[in-house]
């Protein structure tokens, strides 16, 4: 079962794994990233915060879509990471079903896009994903922490 689907262009770091998966209870991480999937240095590191309940694993996108739709994460707490809307996008359309989208941290650099939080700096094509998703009744919860209050998304905040 899907606890979580996040977008962080940092993907496995302290925030997931200290405030998130606590959060959720969380028993198992799904970093899906086509770059991460490709590196073996990479993937090896983040599958290495596997401990005790928790297993982290790194996959491409496709492949994520096929083993959600094979039912390889209809059992347990799952959260998916992903390091950009596009990402996101392709899950879903792909098959992989959610209704909230956390968004929790995008870099652009503030002359590349739109400051929303600190953490959270959209480019327009991020900004067509986002009205992507809340057409398709997603909800769109921008928060770094479980416990922050979220950010409420609009063309001109």
């Amino acid at each position: 079962m899907l606890s979580l689907v996040r977008v962080d262009d940092r993907l496995l770091h302290g925030q997931v794994l200290g405030a998130w998966v606590p959060d959720t209870g969380a028993d198992h991480l799904v970093v899906v990233s086509d770059k991460a999937a490709g590196d073996s240095f990479e993937s090896a590191v983040m599958a290495s915060c596997s401990c005790g309940d928790l297993k982290v694993e790194v996959c491409g996108v496709s492949a994520a879509v096929e083993q959600f739709l094979a039912g390889a994460y209809e059992e347990g707490k799952i959260i998916l990471i992903v390091s950009d809307l596009a990402d996101a996008r392709k899950l879903y359309d792909g098959g992989v079903r959610f209704n909230s989208l956390n968004i929790g941290n995008i870099h652009h650099g503030e002359l590349n896009g739109r400051t929303l939080t600190r953490s959270v700096v959209v480019n327009e094509d991020d900004e067509r994903f986002i009205e992507s998703f809340i057409a398709d009744g997603i909800e769109i919860d921008i928060r770094g922490l479980p416990g922050s209050e979220a950010t409420e998304y609009t063309k001109d905040n």
